[in-house]
């Protein structure tokens, strides 16, 4: 998944990566707070505000999710000549591995990465960071640093292809896949995550840029790929039009006549691709009118607008699709420059507008989320750099039975909490407008129930702990327990 260029739509681009917001002045900001399960506004809901990673964010940077929840982000630093690397665990607030991978050098003379930093996870703790080394010194072209240990350490610099430039990637049939962006000529190149020698193939996906690479249509804009049934999405706009390309599994990726057009979307530019979620921009607009599409293995479904604010303007919108649904961001200037999240699993129906915290200062919104759509959305332009925490919601259900009691009585706060996980539950007390702890408990692990004795008449509620860095925290509605006459 790739965002739009800084060419395009004013001086705020959208590219692809983790979901980080603004470094800087949003650093200040306190995460908008969140409704949490009863409609209690959770007071505070701490694990839901941005904090800064230790990152020195130069480019386009992007991000991938372990199989064990941990999340490993990368992006060039601001001179371009190395690029900054943080291993987060789930739950986490700061870097629990840092490391800086540099460019070639040879001697005083520096090599510099050029275009976006791609994090692929491969295989279990393996992950790969694929880049362009950049331009006369050393490799001139894409090379890979490995880690076989979840993103703690790095292994030196390998030469894996002769692209001429990197934009997107995913990882389809074991091999890392590679876009161009930005030049005459879309490319793509696959390689394994552990080359022997580099690959010198590619493929030119459009047809007719074979023959003819001076066409219009051949002018490589902004590149998104995507993996779909082992297969391989390419979208590119030429500056005017997207164009859609289709590898199925068992072709060969670095072969031109592998991809076949699948789509063409006239005045619209490429803005995110993921599994097989399309997201374009129409003319280039700046006031939203976003539209989602779905690939079926040979052609597009119809598109659907996706919703903005009641401001109606843009902008700056990323995507990405975990399971069956479609997670889309998007900055909207007119509201403060609130970071907006919305989800749908068909493009018809869509989920409230989740709000986040400021990002005025933000040039890059990269989600960068797990199976289950949690994880971090990280700006990856800035120093340091911003990462807003994206947590699945808990609902909190109690009652009294019975509502009122005699002096020495008792009666038995009932509740549920859902998604049940056997985690724990405590009981707070409003007590001179502060909500203080008094017992806790565990929910059962398969229905979510859980109860409490109380026998001191007041307003009373339940709060349900995270599971940290997948859930916020769950507040029930005040429910009260009143004292019979």
């Amino acid at each position: 998944m790739r965002g739009r260029s800084p060419t395009r739509r004013g001086a705020h681009p959208v590219v692809r990566g983790v979901v980080a917001l603004v470094a800087g002045c949003a650093a200040a900001l306190a995460a908008a707070p969140a409704s949490a399960g009863g409609g209690v506004i959770g007071t505070p809901q701490p694990e839901l505000a941005p904090f800064h990673v230790v990152l020195s964010g130069g480019g386009s940077g992007s991000g991938a999710v372990l199989p064990n929840g941990d999340l490993v982000i990368a992006t060039p630093i601001t001179t371009g000549k190395a690029i900054s690397v943080c291993l987060l665990v789930p739950g986490g607030r700061s870097c629990a591995a840092t490391a800086m991978l540099r460019a070639f050098r040879s001697g005083a003379a520096q090599d510099t990465f050029y275009g976006s930093v791609q994090v692929i996870a491969t295989r279990g703790d393996r992950v790969s960071i694929v880049a362009l080394d950049c331009c006369t010194i050393g490799p001139d072209g894409a090379v890979l640093f490995n880690s076989t240990n979840g993103g703690r350490t790095w292994g030196p610099m390998t030469r894996a292809g002769d692209i001429a430039s990197i934009g997107a990637a995913t990882l389809a049939a074991g091999n890392i896949v590679v876009g161009s962006f930005q030049q005459q000529g879309l490319q793509v190149q696959a390689f394994s995550p552990q080359p022997s020698i580099p690959q010198t193939s590619y493929a030119v996906p459009i047809a007719a840029c074979v023959t003819t690479p001076t066409l219009p249509e051949c002018q490589d804009g902004d590149t998104a790929l995507a993996t779909y049934n082992g297969g391989v999405l390419v979208a590119s706009d030429d500056t005017v039009t997207t164009h859609v390309e289709f590898a199925p599994s068992g072709s060969g990726l670095n072969t031109s006549a592998s991809y076949a057009r699948v789509a063409t979307f006239p005045h619209e530019l490429v803005v995110a691709a993921s599994r097989n979620a399309l997201l374009t921009d129409p003319n280039g607009s700046i006031t939203g009118g976003e539209l989602l599409r779905f690939f079926n293995g040979n052609a597009f479904g119809p598109a659907h607008r996706v919703p903005d604010s009641k401001a109606g303007d843009d902008g700056y919108f990323a995507m990405q699709k975990t399971g069956s649904t479609v997670h889309v961001f998007f900055l909207s200037r007119r509201a403060r420059y609130t970071v907006y999240q919305e989800t749908t699993s068909d493009g018809v129906h869509w989920s409230p507008l989740t709000p986040y915290a400021s990002a005025v200062a933000s040039t890059s919104l990269v989600p960068v989320l797990g199976p289950l759509g949690t994880g971090v959305l990280d700006e990856t332009a800035g120093t340091p750099v911003n990462a807003q925490p994206v947590l699945d919601a808990q609902s909190v259900h109690v009652a009294f039975a019975p509502a009122r009691i005699r002096a020495g009585r008792a009666s038995v706060l009932h509740g549920s909490a859902s998604p049940p996980m056997a985690q724990t539950t405590v009981l707070q007390r409003l007590v001179g407008g502060a909500w203080l702890p008094v017992s806790s408990t565990r929910e059962d692990v398969s229905t979510g129930a859980f109860s409490f004795t109380v026998r001191t008449p007041g307003t009373y509620r339940a709060v349900v702990n995270q599971h940290p860095g997948y859930f916020a925290y769950g507040y029930s509605s005040p429910a009260t327990l009143s004292a019979a006459p």
